[in-house]
């Protein structure tokens, strides 16, 4: 979320700044990525998942993107956002 921000990507707010108090950073973690982005145990956190129940077209590939720690392994992550038709 906070290198997209930066990066001023359009549809990316992170308005809560990463602290799980809102879902202005959902995104779609392409399926060949989605391993990569689970945290330690590969179980999103129910705080996580509660915030998604409120995020706007939720899918099986959705991450709060707040939650994922960019690792060197995440070297070409590609993300969707909702309301966009290409992958980023």
């Amino acid at each position: 979320m906070e290198v997209a921000v930066a990066a001023g990507i359009q549809g990316m707010e992170g308005m809560c700044g990463g602290s799980l108090a809102c879902a202005t950073c959902h995104a779609y973690i392409h399926p060949d990525w989605w391993r990569v982005t689970l945290p330690e145990g590969d179980e999103i956190l129910d705080g996580e998942t509660d915030m998604l129940d409120t995020a706007f077209a939720v899918t099986h590939q959705s991450r709060l993107s707040c939650q994922i720690i960019l690792t060197p392994a995440m070297d070409g992550l590609i993300v969707g956002l909702p309301g966009l038709k290409e992958w980023l």
